[in-house]
């Protein structure tokens, strides 16, 4: 103990700390949600770092290179759900993204793994990863062993790193080519970052792909282009996004997807400019967007 620091200002220190087991529930819940409104204005002071991310992560789109999030316990979770959106929403090619994650071949993660250094570097080398790659890591410390030692292996292969921490100076952001930071504060459970710094680590991770593909052309104006009509609900969702923009009904958007084979961008070059599905198919595939397909 610090000679200056007396057990009187530990006692005081540990009793002002918030007591949740003795507080009633609704105290709990508004600590709990004050804590959350610090996360966006958190998200706000990283902004720069944010688009500069996005900027780098677009340009591996766009190459035709490989997406790959990497994390432990629930960073690693965090980074697997966004992966797992990203061939639905924007039509990414299965194979284009992957996620690396600690403990993940267990029935129940087992976060123990987050240790295993020569795991993280496994998972990253068996990739052959190379320039147009993109590796995001994701670890709410910016330390974790699995994390870092996966971020090394990426770049040592010529990829680009980005880092989403939720701290300040860390060594993974050192590493990283692009570091994000959001550092939004303690948490209400310390040490839980399934809370408050989750939160930041979502909603930057949306921020950091949305942006992404939309400088990449897999959006047109705010409507989800390349989204993949797997379900009636999304085929009848990707028939009001195509009706949009060609201007035309719903039905008539949805016969012209089915002689597209589901292929949105077809589907309005077909509509807009009278072009054969084949040829509709092949003009949206020589363009990086709909919008350059359209007034190409």
């Amino acid at each position: 103990m610090n000679d200056d620091v007396t057990n009187d200002d530990v006692v005081e220190e540990r009793t002002s700390r918030p007591q949740l087991d003795e507080l009633p529930v609704a105290d709990v819940i508004e600590r709990l949600l004050d804590a959350e409104a610090r996360v966006v204005p958190a998200l706000r002071a990283a902004a720069g770092q944010l688009a500069s991310a996005a900027t780098s992560l677009a340009r591996s789109v766009t190459a035709g290179g490989r997406l790959v999030f990497v994390g432990a316990g629930t960073s690693g979770r965090l980074a697997a759900a966004e992966v797992a959106e990203l061939p639905g929403t924007f039509g990414i090619e299965p194979g284009r993204c992957c996620a690396v994650i600690a403990g993940a071949e267990s029935e129940i993660v087992d976060d123990s793994a987050e240790d295993d250094e020569a795991a993280g570097a496994a998972g990253i080398s068996v990739l052959d990863l190379g320039s147009e790659d993109t590796l995001v890591a994701v670890a709410a410390s910016g330390s974790t062993p699995f994390t870092l030692a996966a971020a090394r292996a990426a770049k040592a292969a010529g990829a680009t790193v980005i880092a989403v921490v939720t701290t300040h100076g860390s060594p993974l952001a050192a590493l990283a080519d692009r570091a994000v930071e959001v550092v939004p504060g303690d948490e209400v459970v310390r040490g839980s970052t399934r809370l408050t710094a989750g939160t930041a680590q979502k909603i930057a991770l949306n921020a950091l792909t949305t942006a992404a593909m939309a400088a990449a052309g897999r959006v047109h104006g705010d409507l989800m282009i390349d989204v993949v009509p797997a379900n009636a609900k999304l085929r009848d969702r990707l028939a009001g996004i195509v009706a949009e923009i060609a201007d035309c009904s719903r039905s008539e958007a949805a016969e012209a997807l089915a002689a597209c084979d589901g292929n949105g961008r077809a589907a309005v070059l077909h509509l807009v400019h009278g072009l054969p599905p084949d040829a509709a198919a092949r003009r949206a595939a020589a363009y990086g967007s709909l919008r350059d397909a359209l007034e190409g």
